[in-house]
């Protein structure tokens, strides 16, 4: 599905010396060698918070309440796309220090030499993304990049020295389209037509990586939203070994996603499924309501194969909570 509201790094009044303060502590993880991965990574974190300063802020007071949290969301791109110092989010940008898996993928491991994995762990999502070319076709269609850092932290485990379990790097070149046909009532405003890539950046019996190249179809009635994304896994017939030759038995050939932002909740559901093998598949429910005027408090429920790559044919049941700094819209 689309993304949330591009931001822009201004030098707010009454933001300045928290976004300082939180600059500062996480510079200071780069003083301690086993957290230094993680300072890098919460970096980024620091810049994407302050960078709400002021555009969300400013493009709210200019659009009416009747429009749309899509309409809200495009507008807020196109004001803000060539602005220096803009990040725009591409999938939702999120941190939940705490979440509980009851069935950790120990498999995954070699746990004689590196131990058990604790069943709390800390997961966030960094996800931007660019425009490259716009107007491509008249004044239709924009050529975009993205990048997406999915990251699994065993930062409450002594025993595996507080390491990061997984971390899956997600580029990715697409081409959207605003659209206006019907379909059952629902409006197609959004098309996208793109390659991604993923991988876990590991070696040997650890590395995980696919392609695929994807349409994603997004509908709107209202308040409430549907993506309809199916995609197709360019397998690669040169490589003398494939990492994962049955992940698209695990993560199947798409996905359908739901969401409603009405008022100052989002709630949305993503569906998952093989059809050859209904036993394999996922669900993903997300729910964010305001914290601040900045943030938002995040829950995030996932059941099922495909979280991270490395645990992508074993099954997940996780809960977790924390805070989103975007959603989907």
């Amino acid at each position: 599905m689309s993304d949330t509201a591009s931001l822009s790094i201004r030098q707010p009044q009454r933001t300045g010396a928290w976004a300082e303060s939180l600059m500062g502590l996480v510079q200071g993880l780069f003083w301690v060698e086993k957290f230094r991965e993680a300072g890098v990574i919460l970096c980024c974190f620091a810049v994407l918070i302050t960078a709400t300063a002021n555009a969300a802020e400013q493009t709210n007071t200019e659009n009416s309440d009747e429009s749309s949290a899509l309409d809200r969301r495009i507008e807020i791109e196109r004001k803000t796309r060539y602005q220096s110092f803009v990040l725009t989010p591409h999938k939702p940008n999120y941190i939940l220090p705490i979440t509980y898996n009851d069935n950790p993928n120990n498999a995954a491991i070699d746990t004689s030499r590196e131990g058990e994995l604790d069943r709390y762990e800390v997961k966030f999502q960094f996800s931007v993304k660019f425009p490259i070319v716009e107007n491509l076709f008249g004044e239709q269609g924009s050529l975009q990049f993205a990048y997406t850092n999915l990251s699994f932290w065993q930062a409450y485990n002594a025993t595996v020295s507080y390491s990061f379990r997984e971390t899956v790097h997600e580029p990715e070149l697409f081409l959207i389209f605003q659209n206006d046909w019907t379909f059952l009532d629902l409006d197609n405003r959004l098309i996208q037509l793109g390659i991604v890539h993923q991988s876990n950046g590991r070696s040997a019996e650890q590395s995980r990586t696919w392609n695929r190249i994807y349409a994603d179809f997004i509908f709107q009635r209202g308040d409430y939203y549907l993506s309809v994304k199916p995609w197709y896994h360019l397998k690669d017939t040169s490589a003398a070994k494939d990492d994962n030759p049955d992940i698209g038995s695990y993560l199947g050939h798409g996905e359908i996603r739901a969401a409603y932002a009405g008022g100052k909740h989002t709630v949305s559901i993503m569906l998952r499924n093989y059809i050859e093998n209904s036993n394999y598949g996922a669900i993903e429910a997300n729910w964010s309501f305001p914290m601040t005027r900045r943030v938002k408090w995040f829950v995030q429920y996932f059941n099922g194969y495909g979280e991270s790559l490395i645990d992508y044919n074993a099954r997940v049941n996780r809960l977790g909570i924390g805070i989103a700094f975007t959603d989907w819209l």
